[in-house]
């Protein structure tokens, strides 16, 4: 570990989950670190698990042998229950793991842990060979990295320390200017996402405005390293041409932003509500065919953005 005066290595966040070996979310080789919560309940969210900052239990039946243990170390009366259909009871569970320490089978699976900025650097380091050699680095997602601003500027501090390439994976969306002042600097790049244009169709999808993430995306253009716009591409949401040109405009206006990815809407985090006991709102949503992607696609280089299908 490199010594910096400046970086709070003991500093703690919540973490829910290190990928390492990622082609994807920035260049090169890379290993993304999810931090947990977001203001944003997008519908098709494929992480739902990292929209609380404390952690969650997921509960996976076909798992449970029903042995009772985890109903006698559980400090919450009524949290878990064999009468509950989904056995859980997330308005009484505070996600503390005694269930998920002492379950023999996985049923019970704890997401999300407290690590210091030095105990992620030490699990991202692991790659540091690979990070050199392409280019690559550490990506921070989630969930909402800027939710936990303060633990996020200290992670990338510590990776630039390192002189590996930083990348944040962004919605764009918070309030406290403080998070933008820590962040940015610290930013090669910045992946920030351009869901729907029109504000009224922005909260019924995410509840939550898109106004506060253009102000932050003018600012976040200018000052991150560089700026690439991401569209999760959702029939219904924003998947026709007249929302994909309103995106085009969007992202032409956003100082040095010249690169759309377009992300493909898939179902791959739908098992995911059913462990949490929550429903999955959008079954019936389809993924865009490849033409129709690539369609997108032409719209997008053919004025004048360099474009890319998938992250």
């Amino acid at each position: 570990m490199l010594a910096d005066d400046n970086i709070n290595y003991g500093m703690e966040g919540s973490v829910f989950n290190i990928q390492r070996f990622s082609l994807n979310d920035g260049p090169g080789i890379r290993t993304i670190v999810f931090l947990k919560g977001c203001p944003l309940r997008c519908l098709w969210c494929c992480n739902p698990e990292s929209q609380k900052l404390q952690p969650v239990v997921l509960y996976q039946a076909e798992n449970c042998i029903h042995c009772g243990s985890c109903l006698k170390v559980c400090p919450v009366p009524g949290a878990l229950s064999p009468d509950n259909p989904h056995f859980i009871d997330y308005d009484k569970c505070n996600g503390c793991g005694e269930c998920a320490a002492v379950c023999p089978a996985d049923a019970l699976v704890q997401k999300g842990k407290k690590m210091t900025v030095q105990q992620v650097i030490r699990e991202v380091k692991k790659d540091a060979s690979y990070y050199r050699r392409t280019n690559g680095g550490m990506t921070l997602s989630g969930g909402e990295p800027l939710m936990q601003y303060k633990f996020a500027a200290e992670l990338l501090k510590a990776a630039k320390a390192q002189g590996w390439n930083t990348t944040i994976e962004t919605t764009g969306y918070t309030t406290n200017e403080e998070a933008l002042d820590l962040v940015l600097p610290h930013v090669d790049l910045a992946l920030l996402d351009a869901k729907a244009p029109n504000d009224e169709i922005h909260k019924k999808f995410t509840n939550v405005s898109n106004q506060v993430i253009r102000k932050n995306a003018a600012r976040i253009a200018r000052e991150a390293g560089e700026t690439i716009i991401r569209v999760p591409t959702i029939p219904g949401v924003n998947a026709d041409d007249q929302t994909i040109a309103e995106i085009i405009e969007y992202a032409k206006s956003l100082q040095g932003v010249h690169e759309i990815h377009l992300l493909p809407y898939h179902t791959l985090g739908e098992n995911k509500y059913e462990l949490l006991g929550i429903p999955y709102r959008m079954p019936e949503t389809k993924t865009p065919s490849r033409e129709t992607m690539n369609h997108f696609k032409d719209m997008v280089e053919a004025a004048g953005l360099k474009c890319k299908i998938g992250g």
